[in-house]
């Protein structure tokens, strides 16, 4: 703030309401007040992003009219483009691990059947999940290679295993639905298993 930095406020709606209302004066006033220091003064270049999850997430809280008011520009953000995300899977893994890209494309297809799944799925699976699998399959293909693991099963086997319990825990049916069910017809129609 001191210096014209850039101030980035992540999730600011899991912050609690007495979080949020103390970023109301430094946003409306370019100053703050803390407590043995006196007022600080923001410099003419700092700025203030912040980014929020769907409301409808659990943990989240309603941001205010008063900070809302503050913010002067919304961009609404969708799943990147399947390159993209591709793109964030493979920078994400470790160095020494690596996946093929026909792999790779299985986990798109895993994580974006979630997103097509509207009847069933509340909340689909994140860029999150499609980075967990990833990193899974890459760690059992270098034991593998290691000689650690010595099973034979084939990579759709593999594949399903870790995407059930992966997606277990990474998206949210909607009422009535029993998670695993969606789970099993996910996997059967991605990787026919």
């Amino acid at each position: 703030m001191l210096e014209g930095g850039t101030f980035l406020a992540n999730e600011i709606n899991r912050a609690t309401e007495y979080a949020q209302n103390t970023l109301l004066e430094p946003l409306e006033e370019a100053s703050i007040s803390i407590p043995h220091l006196g007022r600080i003064k923001a410099d003419k270049d700092f700025f203030f992003i912040c980014a929020m999850n769907p409301e409808e997430l659990s943990g989240t809280h309603r941001l205010s009219e008063a900070l809302k008011d503050r913010i002067k520009v919304w961009i609404k953000l969708t799943y990147p483009d399947k390159a993209t995300e591709l793109d964030i899977i493979r920078i994400n893994l470790p160095e020494h691990f690596s996946i093929e890209e026909s792999e790779l494309e299985l986990i798109y297809s895993i994580i974006d059947e979630t997103r097509k799944n509207k009847i069933d799925i509340e909340t689909p699976a994140s860029i999150r999940a499609g980075i967990a699998i990833a990193k899974l399959l890459a760690r059992r293909k270098l034991l593998e290679k290691q000689g650690i693991i010595k099973e034979n099963i084939s990579i759709y086997e593999y594949l399903s295993d870790i995407t059930r319990h992966v997606l277990l825990g990474s998206i949210k049916p909607k009422p009535g639905i029993r998670v695993e069910n969606i789970i099993e017809n996910i996997i059967h129609k991605t990787l026919g298993g």
